[in-house]
């Protein structure tokens, strides 16, 4: 019987992880000032590399659709750098902004100076395709640093084998990125399987 236990383990251990190769998010230009430049630059970084803005003038009173790369070296705290002309004097530096929980970044201006409001996300949202021949029955998830698992957050009692569902997650004030993962294959599992560490904030797809 341990065999048997040990051998599913090593199974199921083999997975697959589908990222978001850049992080969206709307910026609301609620000022009367139009903006030539933003650009966003990990808090520890020197370069603020490339403009962001789809367009060349970002006109006051719209909104647009802004995408930051993900690679290696980003960070969910980034600092985000705006310019009001072509030569880019005086721009407006915002530190320490969560990109990965961002949903929107309203700008608004009180006389001549310009202030910011987060927008957040709720939840996060990713799928889990069951390409395998068991039947699951729950899929919980944790904080790296918490001991509860919470609620089961299957949109239904099974998890059949050969089927694809979308979960959610809430974010909550001690929701970070990196997070456990735990699945369940009977109502009574004494051996469910836990994947450590896992960067929800980019999951799109985790494949078993």
């Amino acid at each position: 019987m341990k065999f048997n236990v040990l051998l599913l383990s090593l199974l199921f251990s083999i997975s697959a992880f589908s990222q978001k190769d850049y992080l969206t998010f709307y910026i609301e230009n609620n000022t009367t000032t139009d903006l030539y430049g933003i650009y966003v630059t990990g808090t520890d970084s020197d370069s603020w590399g490339e403009d962001i803005l789809p367009d060349d003038i970002f006109e006051a009173g719209t909104t647009l659709t802004v995408t930051i790369p993900i690679n290696k070296s980003t960070i969910c705290e980034q600092d985000i750098q705006i310019t009001f002309s072509e030569d880019g004097e005086n721009p407006l530096i915002f530190e320490n902004i969560d990109f990965c929980t961002l949903d929107k970044m309203i700008l608004t201006q009180k006389g001549k100076t310009i202030y910011y409001t987060l927008e957040v996300l709720e939840e996060l949202t990713f799928e889990i395709e069951n390409n395998t021949k068991t039947s699951m029955y729950g899929v919980f998830v944790n904080g790296s640093k918490e001991k509860a698992w919470g609620e089961d957050i299957l949109p239904e009692d099974t998890f059949e084998a050969g089927t694809v569902v979308t979960v959610t997650i809430p974010i909550l004030g001690g929701t970070t990125c990196k997070q456990d993962i735990m699945i369940t294959f009977s109502e009574d599992d004494d051996n469910p399987l836990i994947f450590t560490k896992i960067d929800f904030c980019r999951l799109t797809k985790m494949i078993l």
